[in-house]
Order: C-alpha cells, then sequence, then structure tokens
C-alpha cells in the first residue's frame, strides 16, 4: 500500500510532512462548528474569555527542501515551536525553530543535499569537502549524530514554566531558557562541566566531545507553589543506561572489565564503571540572579536504593513528577538503543558512488535485519520515590535514596496530584500495552498477511498492537507500598494513550490553588492496521499482558483518534471527541477561561481545549491542510468548536505532528531579558560551553567553524532563511 486512494485510508500523509519556514501570522481565519456533526462556517471572533499563549513544540521530521534520511523516526528533527496567542477574539502564530550551537554546526557540513550524494550543499562544505563528510551530522534512530562533531541538541520535546523562565527540553540533550516573546533561546541548564554524557569514555578516547549527548528528562519540574525567597529552581536529572541493547548483560560485563583497564591508561584515579554509562543523578539547578549578585549552581545527587546499590534506569527517565512531599521519576518504555542509533547513521557512510545503487540496498537490508529487529519494552513500569525533606535536610550529601515502586502494565505518562494527604502520592497513568514508540515503519517492513501497511509513512512510529488503559494508584510515599490500583480499559477509547492536559495545579501556576486533578484530558491516537508491521505484531501477539486476545484483535479494523476526559474521582470517562477520518489530533492543551468561574460549575473544566488536528486537502490529498481546533473544555460535542487556519492570502499550515504544550498568560510574567541582555548571555554560555573544548583541539578548520560561523549565529540566533543564504554565497559575495 504506497499510494492509497485518499478515501480508503485512516492516517492524513500529512502527519509526516513539515516546513521549516518561521511564521509570523498576526490573524489567523477562524471558522466555527456549532457541534460534532454541524458544517465549519467563517466567524470573525473567538470566544472573549480566550486568553493568553498556548506554546506547542514538535519535530521538524520530513520537510518539503530535504529528503528524507534512512531509518529516520518521527520525532528526530529541529525543535519548531509553535506560539498560538490569543487577544480580543483573535489568534495569532509565531513560529521559530529551536537554535542551539550545534544547529549552526550542522547547515555548513551537510556534504549531500536532496538524493544527490555528493552535491555539496554550504560553501564552508565545498571548502572542506573531506572534513565536511566524516563530521556531518547523520539521523540514527531518534538521535542526529556526527563522528567528528558528538550528538544534535534538537529541543523538539516539551516546556516547563519555572517561577521567572520557560524552558524548551528534550530526552538527549541539556534544557534551554527561551525568551516567550521573541522565541530565541537565552542560554542552557548549567555548563558542559556540569554534564556527564551518556558514553563519557568515547569522547576520552576519539575526542568528539563537543557537543556530548546528556540524557536527562524531558520534562523537569519545578514548585511554583513556594514564594518564601527561595531562588527559582528546577529537579531534572543526568543518566545513563549504557549498552542496552541485544547481549546486554555479556557485554556489560566485558566493559566493567575494560573500565579497570583503561583506569590505569588515562591514569585517572577516578576512572570507573560510570565511563561506559549507567549512573544516574538526580540535579537541582537554581537559576542566577545578576542584580542579587547570585551565580547559578547545579547540585547532584547519585540515586541508590535502601540497599546502598545504585539506581540502574533500564529504559528511560523520560519524566519527573513533583508534589508537595515528593518528587517521582518514571522509569518508562521511551529506551535508546545504540543499535538502532548507529545502524540507521552508516547508511549516510554508504551514500558513495563506491557503491552501486544494488549494493547499497543490500547492505541497508542486510544492517536491518541483523540490527533493528525489535528489542521489545519491559512489560512494566518502574518509578522512584525521593523524599524532598531529604534533599532539603542534606544540601551537600553525595547521594539521596529513594524508594523504588514496580507499576506492573507499561506506562506512556503520567501525572501526579500536589497534595500528600497522610504522606499518600495519587498518580494517573496512561497504560500503553504492546507498544513500542521507539520503533517506526521502515521501507523494509512487511505487511500482517492480509492487512495494509502504509509504506508511504515511512518514520511514522509504528501502531499499538493492544487496548490501553486509564490507571489511578494511591502509594505510600514513605515505604513505596501500592495501597490502591483502579484500572480503566475502555474499547472506544484507550487506544494508544500518547499525552495528557489538565487544570495548572497550585506547583505549575500561582494563580491556582488547586492541589488535586480531578479532570485529566488525555488524547488517544486509535488503532489502525496501517501502522503495525508483521515484525511488531510477530513481538507482541503471544504477550502474557494482553488485554485483548490477539484473536480479537485480529477482528479490529480501525479506532479513531479521540480526545478523552476522565473524572479521576470516578474513574469514568465522561466526555470524549472521535475525530473524524484522515484526521491526526496530538498535543492537547488546557486553557483557563479569563472569567470567574460560575457558582456550581467544577473550576477543572472551565476553560478551554487546544490541540494541532493534521489532515489533508481532500481535493489534493498531497497537499497538508492542517489546523488548530479549540473545544470547550466541559462539553467537546455539543458545544463550538473553532478551527483555526492559515489566511485564504497564505499557505495552508503544515504543522508537525507535537508531543507536548504549555500556557502561559502573559509573554512577560517571567523574568524579562533585553535584547543586548539576550545577546551577551548567549555569548557568555557557548565561550564557557565551548571556549575550553576548542583549546584541545589542533584542527583549524574546527576552529573556523566555531569562531567564524557557529559562535556569531549563535549569538545572534540567525533565522533559518537568512542562514541558508549566507551560508550559500560564494567567496566573492561574502
Amino acid at each position: 500500500m504506497t499510494n492509497p486512494d485518499s478515501q480508503n485510508y485512516y492516517i492524513p500523509k500529512s502527519i509526516i510532512k513539515t516546513i521549516r519556514k518561521e511564521l509570523d501570522i498576526a490573524e489567523l481565519q477562524i471558522h466555527q462548528q456549532e457541534n460534532q456533526d454541524a458544517e465549519p462556517v467563517p466567524v470573525d471572533k473567538l470566544p472573549e474569555d480566550l486568553q493568553g499563549y498556548a506554546f506547542i513544540v514538535g519535530a521538524l521530521f520530513q520537510s518539503e527542501n530535504c529528503s528524507q534520511e534512512d531509518g529516520t523516526l518521527l520525532y528526530t528533527g529541529d525543535g519548531m515551536i509553535y506560539r498560538l496567542g490569543f487577544e480580543n477574539g483573535k489568534a495569532t502564530l509565531k513560529t521559530r525553530i529551536a537554535k542551539t550551537p550545534c544547529y549552526y554546526a550542522d547547515y555548513p557540513t551537510q556534504f549531500y543535499l536532496f538524493h544527490k550524494a555528493t552535491k555539496h550543499k554550504a560553501q564552508f562544505a565545498r571548502n572542506n569537502s573531506l572534513f565536511s563528510f566524516i563530521s556531518a551530522f547523520r539521523n540514527g534512530g531518534q538521535s542526529r549524530y556526527s563522528l567528528i562533531l558528538g550528538g544534535r541538541n534538537q529541543l523538539n520535546t516539551a516546556f516547563l514554566q519555572t517561577r521567572e523562565h520557560l524552558l524548551v527540553t528534550i530526552d538527549a540533550g541539556r534544557p534551554y531558557i527561551v525568551d516567550p516573546d521573541s522565541l530565541e533561546l537565552i542560554e542552557p541548564i548549567g555548563s558542559t562541566n556540569d554534564w556527564k554524557g551518556i558514553f563519557p569514555v568515547m569522547a576520552k578516547l576519539f575526542q568528539n566531545n563537543m557537543f556530548d549527548v546528556y540524557a536527562n528528562s524531558a520534562h523537569p519540574v519545578a514548585d511554583l507553589s513556594h514564594s518564601d525567597g527561595r531562588p527559582d529552581e528546577l529537579f531534572t536529572t543526568n543518566y545513563s543506561t549504557g549498552y542496552n541493547g541485544k547481549y546486554k548483560k555479556c557485554v556489560n560485563r566485558i566493559l566493567d572489565i575494560l573500565s579497570v583497564n583503561l583506569k590505569s591508561l588515562f591514569k585517572d584515579k577516578k576512572f570507573g564503571q560510570e565511563e561506559f554509562g549507567r549512573f544516574t543523578y538526580l540535579l537541582r539547578y537554581q537559576f542566577g540572579d545578576k542584580e542579587a549578585g547570585i551565580e547559578p549552581k547545579m547540585k547532584s545527587w547519585r540515586m541508590v536504593l535502601p540497599d546502598g546499590k545504585p539506581v540502574l534506569v533500564e529504559q528511560s527517565l523520560h519524566q519527573i513528577a513533583l508534589t508537595e512531599k515528593y518528587l517521582i521519576l518514571s522509569d518508562i518504555n521511551f529506551r535508546m538503543e545504540f543499535s538502532q542509533i548507529f545502524s540507521p547513521f552508516t547508511f549516510g557512510f554508504l551514500r558513495l558512488p563506491l557503491f552501486s545503487p544494488k549494493i547499497f540496498d543490500c547492505l541497508k537490508i542486510w544492517i536491518y535485519s541483523v540490527f533493528l529487529s525489535q528489542c521489545k519494552p519491559l512489560p512494566y513500569g518502574t518509578l522512584y520515590i525521593v523524599k524532598r525533606q531529604d534533599l532539603e535536610e542534606n544540601p551537600e550529601a553525595a547521594e539521596v535514596t529513594v524508594k523504588k515502586v514496580i507499576i506492573p502494565i507499561e506506562i506512556s505518562h503520567f501525572a501526579a496530584d500536589y497534595a500528600n494527604p497522610n504522606n499518600q502520592i495519587t498518580v494517573h497513568i496512561g497504560h500503553s500495552n504492546c507498544w513500542d514508540v521507539t520503533e517506526g515503519i521502515s521501507r523494509y517492513d512487511k505487511p500482517v498477511p492480509g492487512k495494509s501497511l502504509r509504506h508511504d509513512l515511512e518514520g511514522m512510529m509504528s501502531g499499538t498492537t493492544d487496548l490501553g488503559s486509564l490507571g489511578r494508584y494511591v502509594i505510600d510515599g514513605e515505604t513505596g507500598e501500592i495501597e490502591s490500583t483502579e484500572l480503566l480499559p475502555d474499547p472506544e477509547s484507550t487506544w494508544s494513550l500518547s499525552v495528557y492536559t489538565h487544570r495548572d495545579l497550585s506547583r505549575d501556576c500561582k494563580e491556582s490553588s488547586s492541589r488535586t486533578i480531578k479532570n485529566i484530558y488525555w488524547m488517544s491516537w486509535g488503532f489502525t492496521w496501517e501502522l503495525i508491521p508483521q515484525r511488531i505484531y510477530e513481538a507482541y501477539k503471544a504477550d502474557k499482558n494482553r488485554i485483548l486476545a490477539i484473536e480479537d484483535l485480529e477482528k479490529q479494523d480501525h479506532k479513531p483518534v479521540t480526545l478523552l476526559r476522565l473524572n479521576t474521582e470516578t474513574m469514568e470517562i465522561v466526555d470524549r471527541f472521535h475525530f473524524p477520518d484522515r484526521h491526526f489530533a496530538c498535543s492537547p492543551q488546557f486553557i483557563p477561561s479569563s472569567l470567574p468561574c460560575p457558582e456550581g460549575k467544577d473550576e477543572s473544566t472551565h476553560g478551554y481545549i487546544v490541540c494541532i488536528v493534521l489532515t489533508d486537502n481532500p481535493e489534493q490529498p498531497d497537499q497538508c491542510q492542517d489546523e488548530f481546533w479549540i473545544f470547550h473544555a466541559d462539553d467537546f460535542n455539543n458545544k463550538p468548536i473553532y478551527r483555526l487556519s492559515a489566511p485564504a492570502t497564505k499557505k495552508p499550515l503544515n504543522l508537525a505532528l507535537a508531543l507536548h504544550s504549555i500556557w502561559l498568560r502573559d509573554l512577560h510574567q517571567g523574568r524579562q531579558y533585553s535584547e543586548e541582555e539576550r545577546r551577551q548571555k548567549r555569548e557568555a554560555s557557548i565561550q564557557l560551553d565551548y571556549d575550553h573544548l576548542l583549546m584541545k583541539k589542533k584542527s583549524l578548520t574546527l576552529h573556523n567553524l566555531f569562531h567564524d560561523i557557529v559562535y556569531p549565529n549563535f549569538i545572534d540566533q540567525t533565522l533559518e532563511e537568512e542562514f541558508e543564504k549566507e551560508l550559500l554565497k560564494s567567496p566573492t559575495e561574502l
């Protein structure tokens, strides 16, 4: 099924398309749909109580001016920040790419353009062809890597609001402060000296640590409920699973032996097993205050279990939650496998005239079959509980003891109440049975016999092979014991539970007084055979934790993408909206109404839900026609739905399949930096991060790349269109 009939498929082609153009749209077009079944009609205004700014971030996967690399997954790409603003009944849209220093090193070194393997893209690559071929960044699985320069920090996953700052994040890179108004990056959290790379020994052996890869939680946390003179701060992690692919135990045993020998080679007493990864640190970062004379400070605690053994992450510490008394860290199904990264990465080096297309394809098929076979995620999730009091009472301690809690079902994402009555922790979990979001559709995949697989959606994450469920757990924060469990699988609505939103609690927003989550909104991505390769089906068909028997799954045809509202007190789905076929929704965000909550109405539903909806033009299926949809949070189906699109004078929107979002009431509610202050902070941070590393490098080409291109453009936050023009200029034009 390569080019499906537009009327006979469920997933829009738009899902894998994006544009890189950075936009400033002063007014989006508004259509109103009176209810789920009505036709949308143009209107002049949105509701007056729709306020503030929704920030959404997504990966720029496959854009119109850049071909797709082999083995690239949908969420690999530069982060595009979308800021949707609401004021006086109108909606605005501003978009900017999150441009880290490594972004400005990526474009100049691109050796090939489009399908031609040897066509230089930038003048720098023309002048330094061998350096550029070896050092160019190439995609591999969920990462983008360079043998010479290291890994890209693409900042495409989530946001965090602290008391005075807005941050944009990713699992494999340092978070950055972003200016809410200009959407420029300002500075990273901590310097390169404050972080440990995922495989420290590699940087020492190969000296490719300019852009080291720092694994941390894509969902750091901050507590905005405190205003007692404490510095603005956040909590995150710095960890490494070490090697976690096939033959994990055997490989790590060999690495342990190697670490002993390398210790003497490097004459480093501190050299140990952590050089090969397998370390887990909890970090607290306190922001500096120049006016108050306070320097930024990073504190780390090595996480250990009650028996003194170190915490070793098995998959990914993707998310942290914060409550009044505890931090909860989740080790969940989002593992970064070395084979997934480096096997597709090698395809870039096979793009040479030396290899005929037939040899190239045969090599790719062999690499794929040997190194990219399915590595199933663990059939459970793990939570680690940290007492905040332990951190306060022992600020200088090197270690912190944590409680380990096993949740016997796979975890997609989770939320936690802020309140801890009787030291109880209440967590709300989306369970994703038999679904590995780190696996994507490949051109080499085969369909399940009798079913249709969409090869034209190459790179899209594979679909679920079982029904998911919504869970509510009450855990004793002192012992780690699970006191109660409630699960809700719903055959119509809990397939592929992705992300959630809810009204801000007191920890999330200074203006909020809520301490518990009463209503939580989940986006279910439904079910379709279009996204299930045979290898994924075979991996899960006999899974012991299945909710739906494989025989019953085979009878399923399609379940639509669904926005649902769960009442966490009754554990009932009280509202749901099934999106039409060929519409794919993502990134739901709760926006509170600016009007006072009427007496007798539930404050947790007093507002709106905004989300991205990806779809194709029904008249021209190859053209994207994406929109933002806005629902009344208390009634999805019987109250008006507002649909925002590009003005008629502009091209239709082509948005990324985004994940996470955040809402701010005001662009100027945190610390404000002038344009010159932002430049100064970027200049200071990039020099602190890379000057000492460049001093160790003898390559004049590398020095020229950084001093002539990376440094000045990062400091200026040069827009991509201007940056490309500059790179393509000939020497006579410069």
